[in-house]
């Protein structure tokens, strides 16, 4: 059975995240500089699928139609998330912080579930490019994480974690127990 364009990106997000540091580098972008996660990702796997840029246009349209559901959905759940992991951290081991374990697990999973319909979105919104200029994987990944940068204004400081990224997610993983040295 052929796997969606949905689906298809939602793994390569799975298993991108998964890699060591990708996750520590995705969530610095987001918290740090404004990005947004699910776009980083969706720059990457859509270099990854066509071998093309994105343009500032298309990356503007990305933004504008997924904004709606992290307004009014994935940045909400997120910071209620947050706040009862805050309040986890401060309080003792008692029945009430018990509670607000599950909770947090809860939240956990609708926000995982909400950032699922973000990338579901962006899935719907890819453009066909058959007609548009080719390049390797990571020259279009890097191209547009650079456009993504730029489209939102974010400091130069972003570029270098940006182009961790794309080297974190089109290098091999390494296998455990192989020694780089």
């Amino acid at each position: 059975m052929a796997q969606t364009a949905a689906s298809a990106f939602w793994q390569f997000s799975l298993d991108l995240y998964a890699r060591p540091h990708v996750s520590t580098l995705c969530l610095a972008l987001q918290d740090k500089h404004g990005f947004d996660v699910n776009l980083l990702l969706f720059c990457l796997w859509s270099a990854q699928v066509s071998k093309v840029a994105l343009d500032s246009s298309e990356i503007s349209e990305l933004l504008d139609r997924i904004s709606p559901l992290n307004d009014n959905l994935v940045h909400p759940v997120r910071s209620a998330r947050r706040w009862v992991r805050l309040c986890i951290a401060g309080s003792p081991e008692t029945d009430p912080a018990v509670e607000l374990v599950k909770v947090h697990a809860s939240l956990k999973a609708v926000e995982l579930q909400s950032e699922r319909q973000v990338q579901s979105a962006l899935a719907g919104l890819s453009r066909q490019t058959a007609n548009r200029d080719r390049t390797t994987q990571q020259s279009a990944a890097s191209a547009n994480l650079c456009i993504y940068r730029q489209v939102i204004a974010a400091p130069d400081a972003a570029a270098v974690l940006l182009s961790q990224l794309v080297f974190m997610a089109f290098a091999p993983p390494i296998k455990p127990g192989v020694s780089l040295t």
